[in-house]
Order: structure tokens, then C-alpha cells, then sequence
């Protein structure tokens, strides 16, 4: 039951972590957008744009796919063994959030 509270505590770190990186890079370029010469808004997309800040994207990525891949695998193991409403609707929530990841992936990898 431990592994399962620590394994939990990182899949909701990683998820938080890439949310609030998604919302400060959006917020940074709305700005950037709306008010060119504002020197530290330029500074924190600058930050953003380098090489080691999309390579952890890139890695937070990979988890929550490796994520959504042990949950979908386990969700669609339990709609076999036996069919419930439940069952259905998260081997359907994670195999979509699994394709959903892997898109959002491959677009950050042709960012990198």
C-alpha cells in the first residue's frame, strides 16, 4: 500500500508540475504577445524556450503517458474479467488520456 501512496504522490506531482509550466508558458506568451517591450515577460519566455525547460517537459510528458498506460492496461484487464459500467467508462477515460498524451508528446518533441 505504500507504493501505491508514493506512486500516486508522483503521477499527481508530474501532473501538477506540467499544468502549471502549460499555464506559465501560455501566460508568458499572451503577454509577450500583447505588450512586446516588457523586458521581464520577454526574460521568463526566453527562459522557457531553452533547451533543458522543453527537455522537462518532454520528461513529464513521458510519465503521465507511462501513467495513463498502467491505468488503461488495468482498467481494460478489469472490463474483461467483468463487465461493469465503471470499468467501461475508465478503460475509456485512460485510453483516451493515453492518445491524448502521446499527441501532446510528439508535438513537444518536434519542438525540442
Amino acid at each position: 500500500m505504500h507504493s501505491a501512496a508514493v506512486t500516486g504522490a508522483a503521477v499527481l506531482a508530474a501532473a501538477l508540475i506540467k499544468c502549471v509550466l502549460a499555464v506559465i508558458w501560455w501566460t508568458t506568451r499572451v503577454i509577450v504577445a500583447k505588450f512586446p517591450a516588457n523586458a521581464a515577460a520577454s526574460t521568463v519566455q526566453g527562459a522557457l524556450n531553452t533547451r533543458p525547460a522543453k527537455l522537462v517537459v518532454l520528461i513529464l510528458d513521458i510519465t503521465l503517458i507511462d501513467v495513463f498506460l498502467f491505468f488503461a492496461g488495468v482498467a481494460l484487464l478489469d472490463l474483461r474479467s467483468g463487465f461493469s459500467m465503471f470499468s467501461l467508462w475508465s478503460a475509456a477515460l485512460f485510453s483516451f488520456l493515453l492518445v491524448y498524451m502521446v499527441m501532446v508528446t510528439h508535438a513537444d518533441i518536434k519542438k525540442y
